[in-house]
């Protein structure tokens, strides 16, 4: 037992770190760059996920890292702090999962041939469109902040934050929010909404503008879907197993393995959190020339201020982000 939880803090400190701290930068470049091209609706959805990418990955895996690997759980001492990491925390799951749908509904919307199609692709509905999904989210999770409760248990003489609820709203939680709100319905769309897409620029008659879509409109949604179903189908899978079966007497060792496979699979789960940096740097050549032109400014920047070499950057500050030309459609 003693070296099944050395083994579990290990893969939570050691899996979890590189995954925050990667996943945090990623998300705040994410800022960076799309902020001026947020009058694109599709910037602007990546935008907004990309912010609550932040907040999913400090109150849920940062959280956890410190839980798990150090000992130190905020939320068995403070009453507040139990109350809005569990709301919060879910909130921002199923804001970041909606903002990825609708972004690739829009991708779709702008693939199609019918100009009405089109048209429904604009900065004002996008605009009201994230702003119902998080009113719809945030009023999801109220019964968090009403239900979790520190309670001392009796048995091991610890006081934890546990969501006490009744048998309804638990099994909603269970068999409804968590494998269809974060598994079935962002798959589908995903998916369908993915392949509508790819046939809709196959069929574009102009060349350029046939390139031009699949490059910024397909490749980036195409490359997230495997890996939003690598990280979440798992987490969700066994989620639900772990609870059909927790009335079935099990033995300590299976105790102790699915403890093991339950961090695995939660690490993995934040991987979609943490990737969307990495997955548009690796599919949008627009988006890694708006990088480098930030690095290399940066690093200009810092060798001007030591004053190490002096370095015109004149010719950097008179190019036009690349992501602003390529985002019209």
């Amino acid at each position: 037992m003693y070296s099944n939880t050395a083994l579990i803090r290990s893969i939570t400190v050691y899996g979890g770190s590189p995954i925050f701290i990667f996943g945090t930068l990623g998300n705040l470049l994410n800022i960076r760059f799309l902020w001026r091209t947020r009058r694109n609706p599709c910037a602007f959805i990546f935008l907004v996920s990309s912010f609550f990418n932040c907040i999913v990955l400090f109150y849920g895996l940062f959280t956890r890292i410190l839980s798990i690997g150090f000992d130190l759980d905020w939320s068995n001492t403070n009453r507040i702090w139990c109350k809005t990491r569990i709301a919060f925390t879910e909130a921002s799951f199923l804001i970041s999962i909606t903002c990825i749908c609708l972004a690739s509904i829009d991708r779709f919307l702008t693939s199609c041939r019918q100009e009405k199609y089109r048209k429904l692709s604009r900065l004002s509905l996008t605009r009201w469109a994230i702003i119902l999904t998080i009113i719809f989210w945030l009023g999801h999770s109220i019964p968090y902040l009403i239900h979790a409760e520190l309670s001392y248990n009796s048995k091991t003489g610890l006081i934890s934050c546990l969501l006490l609820i009744n048998t309804a709203h638990a099994n909603y939680l269970r068999y409804v929010a968590l494998p269809v709100y974060l598994g079935l319905f962002p798959s589908m769309i995903l998916i369908i909404t993915g392949l509508m897409t790819y046939r809709n620029t196959n069929r574009l008659q102009i060349l350029r503008q046939r390139q031009l879509l699949q490059k910024q409109l397909t490749s980036m949604m195409l490359t997230q879907i495997p890996i939003i179903l690598f990280s979440t189908l798992p987490y969700i899978i066994f989620t639900e197993y772990t609870a059909v079966t927790s009335t079935i007497i099990k033995s300590t060792d299976q105790k102790a393995v699915e403890r093991l496979f339950t961090n695995i699979v939660t690490l993995l789960f934040y991987i979609t959190f943490a990737c969307p940096f990495f997955v548009f740097f690796a599919s949008s050549a627009s988006f890694r020339r708006e990088a480098k032109m930030f690095l290399l400014r940066e690093k200009t920047n810092l060798f001007t201020t030591n004053q190490i070499q002096p370095y015109s950057i004149a010719i950097i500050k008179n190019i036009q982000p690349a992501i602003v030309n390529e985002n019209k459609h």
